[in-house]
Parts: C-alpha cells; structure tokens; sequence
C-alpha cells in the first residue's frame, strides 16, 4: 500500500502540472485516473489536503512565470498609497487589468456557487468527462485555425473580461479545459495571443486559490497525518517543476499559432472515455 500511495501522488503531481495549464483538462484527467485506476485508500479528507497541496503548486507555477506582470500588478495599487518609482503608463495598465480581472472573477464565481450540485455529479461521470473533453477539443480547432490575433490590453473592454471569465466558469466541469477555454475565447475575441494567455492565467489565480480554499475548509477540523508530509512535498513539488515547464512550453506554442494541435488530443481522450465509460 505504501509503494501504491507512492505512485499514486507521483502520478497526481506530474498530472496536475503538465493538464493544469496545457488546454487538456486537469479535472477530466484527475477524474479518468479515479474511475480507472483503483487508488491507495487515503480517505477523502487525505486526498482533499493532496489536492490542496498540488493546486497550491502551480499556483506557485503561474505566479512565477508571469513574476513580472504580477509584480505590476502589485505595484499599480501601492503606488496610490506609497513612493513608488513607476511610470504612469504602467500604474494606469496595472490598475486597467486588476479592473479587468475582477470582472471575469465574478461570473466564474456565480458558476461555481449555482452549478455545485451538477458538478459534483461529473465529476464522478467518464462519459461526461468524454462529452466535455469533446467539446474543448472543437473549442481549440476554431480558436487555433479562425482567431484574429490584434487587440492589446488598452483595447480590451469589460463584455471581454466577462466572457473570459464565464469560459473559466464553464471550465468548473470535468472536461472543459480552463486555459483551452479561456485562451481560445480570447483568441476569437481578437487579443494578441501573448495576452490572451497572460489574461487566462492571471484569472486563474482566484480561481485556483478559491478551489484551494474549498478544499482546505471541507477538512479544517480534520488532524493533520504528518507521516504523510513527504508524499505531499513530492506531489507539490512535482506538479511545480511540471507546471512551469508545461506553462513556457504553450506559450511557445501559442506564438507558432499551434494551440489546435491539442483540440486531436482532447478528442482522442474524450472518445476513448466515451467508450470507456460506456463499455467498461
């Protein structure tokens, strides 16, 4: 059991870093792997503390790959407040995109709080994991192939934000990939694939913060197993090191316009989980 928990969190971790923020689906894939693979039994409480450990990974992984902009975003506000050598052309982008974030978190929120019961119901389902890995893969053909990449980041407007965010709230149910979601309804909104991907990933540190949250809430009562801390720092530690490759690689990917490549994997996925799902 103990070389199976082992496994088990060295899998979950690479899992979660690499889906995370490559436009496959982290939740369809962490659903797939409990359907069929029969897991250690850690007990729920256990494995909601593991999800908190590796979500709070890459949102290490994010914040670091996109230091710089995070590091304006925190200086746009104190500068009202402190003495700080900054232009006013960045304070002005700064506050712009923190107006803009806080737009797209609201309906990813109100997503989240009125479809709760219908998610929990997926995420138990592989056939809808296979319907929705189906339509994220159909999402990335059109982005990759019919976006018009032109608009920046003055020219982004709050209906933008809004429909982005409500992308990332649709993404709540296993299968929709977040960032495929996200980026690609930027992409067929207009913006520059630089920022359409930026935008993507700095709306997702709420959201991974407030999934991290949930979860820590649903077990706060809950003693601490510490003979399990070194199964969680590898986990952590793997989807970090996983998700920050997987991140710089898309953006790499984004720049060569080659975001549709990944709509033949979803439905490669979606229709072996179909299949699955039905058959097995």
């Amino acid at each position: 059991m103990l070389a199976g928990m082992w496994l088990f969190v060295v899998v979950l971790g690479i899992v979660q870093g690499l889906t995370e923020f490559l436009p496959i689906s982290s939740s369809g894939h962490l659903v797939l792997l409990q359907v069929f693979w029969r897991q250690p039994q850690l007990g729920s409480e256990k494995l909601l503390l593991l999800d908190a450990s590796v979500h709070f990974a890459t949102l290490l992984a994010v914040l670091w790959v996109f230091r710089s902009r995070v590091f304006q975003l925190v200086r746009a506000p104190l500068s009202y407040i402190f003495t700080i050598r900054i232009s006013q052309e960045e304070r002005s982008a700064g506050m712009r995109l923190w107006g803009l974030l806080l737009i797209g978190t609201v309906p990813t929120a109100l997503i989240g709080l009125l479809l709760q019961r219908q998610i929990e119901r997926a995420f138990t389902s592989a056939l809808a994991v296979g319907i929705s890995l189906l339509i994220t893969g159909t999402l990335l053909f059109f982005a990759g192939r019919h976006a018009v990449n032109n608009r920046e980041l003055e020219e982004m407007r709050a209906r933008d934000a809004l429909l982005i965010g409500t992308m990332q709230g649709l993404a709540i149910f296993p299968g929709i990939s977040r960032s495929g979601f996200t980026i690609g309804g930027g992409l067929l909104l207009g913006l520059r694939q630089e920022l359409a991907a930026e935008f993507s990933f700095l709306l997702a540190i709420p959201a991974i913060i407030g999934a991290m949250l949930i979860e820590l809430l649903k077990i706060h009562r809950q003693p601490i197993d510490f003979s399990l801390l070194g199964p969680y720092l590898l986990g952590s530690l793997l989807a970090l090191i996983t998700g920050v490759i997987a991140l710089r690689w898309l953006l790499r990917l984004l720049q060569n316009g080659r975001l549709g490549y990944f709509a033949y994997y979803c439905w490669g996925l979606g229709l072996f989980a179909l299949f699955a799902g039905r058959f097995l």
